[in-house]
Order: C-alpha cells, then structure tokens, then sequence
C-alpha cells in the first residue's frame, strides 16, 4: 500500500483500514491511538490525493495493527517495527515504504531517542 508518490503513510494506512479492512472511522482511530477527527480528515485528504483505489501489492512483511498503540507517529512505529522485528536495513525498508533511506535513518534513530527516553520516565 506504500508504493505510491502521492499518500503520506499515514494517509495510506488509514485508507487501507477504512476501504479494505472495511473498519469505521472509530475503529481506525481507536486501532491507531488517534482522534475520530484526524481519521476522518486524513481519510478525505487521501481521496483528495488518489481517487483510485490503492494497489496491494503482496508482501512478506505484515505490521500488525497492535504496533500502532505506542506515542511514536504512524510512520516511526512502521520503521521501528520493520527494523527491530524483522531486521531490515534501512535501504530495504526505505524501499518497501518508497522511501529515502536517509529519512528512514533518521526516522528510526529519532523514534529510537524518543522510545528510549519515555522508557527512562516510567523507570522513576
């Protein structure tokens, strides 16, 4: 669902979950820890953006719908997910995502930082 120019990951997630997995606008933003609003309204962006339905690819790679519970945004879970679970280097995931794997460096290590850091909080 990620091999696309136009959709932010964001956008394509929720446009997965709303016209394939057929889940509300409640239930997405529940399943992603995030308002009913910003569903909704990123939901409408992506149809804005891409009119046609997305292309799913097949992928030996899944993200389950759990990884989304966390503080980090959309794409850093998916980052961390792909990285630390099924130990990819960041040029692939930066490939499966059509992504720069620059941004993917720097997603992870900033996502890393920031796990790192609300893990040392709940410590004291």
């Amino acid at each position: 669902i990620f091999k696309n120019n136009e959709l932010s990951v964001f956008e394509a997630v929720c446009r997965y979950l709303k016209d394939e997995v057929k889940l509300s606008y409640h239930d997405i933003a529940v399943a992603l820890n995030r308002n009913d609003r910003t569903i909704w309204g990123t939901y409408n962006n992506s149809l804005k953006k891409r009119k046609e339905s997305l292309q799913i690819l097949p992928s030996e790679y899944n993200l389950p719908i759990s990884i989304f519970k966390s503080k980090l945004t959309i794409l850093e879970n998916i980052v961390v997910y792909l990285k630390e679970n099924y130990g990819l280097n960041y040029s692939k995931i930066a490939e499966l995502l059509n992504r720069d794997q620059r941004n993917i460096w720097t997603i992870y290590n900033r996502a890393f930082l920031r796990k790192k850091n609300s893990e040392k909080k709940t410590e004291r």
